[in-house]
């Protein structure tokens, strides 16, 4: 089976992407043969639109982006949501009409918990009633309710249970999966778990210790059974066990040592394949995922990715 991976920086978005931000491939259903993304432009604060056909990415719309410095977005059916850290912060919404055009969602636009907070990161729950935000700096996790117009709530602002939250997953279970890079403590990042309901927020693992430097990505393979966290300050990928019940356990604190500043990962959509993208050396690392222990071995990567290289997304 084939895997295509594409960068942030490989096409030309029509926005300024040079700030500090991220995008998510988020397609539809499979059967769909012309399947469209979403990257955010932070530098000029607006959001562009793809179509991925094969190989191929065509550029088909660009709207701005609902507030300042947008660094992350979440899809749910044809509903999108934008993450701006810019300004006070805030979420807005949008959706996809049948022409792969974003029209902005009236009332959509919602606060984050305060001014400053650092958000990170902005995803649905797995049923799409929910949209999660992690705030760093507050050490806040904001939950917004969505309703069937898919219109936002006020935020549920709940404290996160480790210093600085800031990327996380579901899993299939809908165990949310979060990391902590207390403020990039020398060996004091950690991950916790949380099971949410009603858009309230339960520990089930709490703090669970990489013993390495600034956790902040997570991924989570699609069987549920292993997470991976990248440590950006360490250059290395932890592995935990996520159990049934969502309690985790450290596999591996060192799963597989990377190249520097691992910035982003992606796993294939059979995780069969985990790429790890590293913006200091400029690489991109390819690791087999070994579905039965979860175990990582190197495969061939690519070196000499453009400067700025800020997201990854994979197929």
């Amino acid at each position: 089976m084939e895997t295509r991976w594409f960068l942030l920086d490989h096409f030309q978005q029509g926005g300024r992407g040079q700030e500090v931000g991220w995008a998510i491939k988020v397609p539809l259903p499979s059967a769909m043969t012309v399947r469209p993304s979403w990257f955010v432009n932070p530098g000029s604060h607006d959001i562009s639109v793809f179509e991925i056909n094969g190989r191929h990415l065509k550029l088909i719309d660009r709207v701005p982006s609902g507030g300042t410095r947008p660094i992350s977005v979440a899809t749910h059916e044809d509903y999108v949501y934008v993450l701006n850290a810019g300004g006070t912060g805030n979420i807005a919404g949008f959706e996809l009409t049948q022409h792969n055009k974003l029209k902005p969602i009236a009332g959509s636009v919602q606060p984050l918990s305060g001014a400053n907070t650092a958000p990170a990161q902005i995803s649905f729950n797995l049923s799409g009633d929910t949209l999660v935000v992690t705030e760093k700096a507050p050490q806040i996790i904001d939950t917004y309710a969505v309703d069937e117009d898919g219109v936002a709530s006020a935020p549920v602002s709940q404290p996160s249970n480790g210093a600085t939250p800031f990327g996380f997953s579901f899993t299939p279970r809908g165990v949310l999966v979060v990391s902590e890079a207390f403020g990039g403590a020398p060996n004091a990042s950690a991950v916790s778990s949380y099971s949410l309901r009603d858009g309230q927020l339960t520990v089930w693992s709490g703090s669970v210790s990489t013993t390495q430097t600034a956790a902040c990505w997570i991924v989570i393979t699609k069987n549920g059974k292993f997470a991976y966290a990248s440590n950006t300050g360490s250059n290395n990928i932890s592995s935990y066990r996520v159990r049934s019940a969502g309690r985790l356990t450290l596999q591996e604190a060192v799963a597989t040592p990377t190249g520097a500043g691992p910035i982003d990962m992606a796993l294939n959509k059979n995780s069969r394949f985990l790429y790890v993208l590293n913006t200091v050396s400029n690489s991109l690392e390819v690791f087999r995922v070994n579905r039965g222990n979860g175990h990582l071995t190197p495969g061939t990567g690519v070196s000499g990715i453009p400067n700025g290289a800020n997201g990854l997304v994979a197929r």
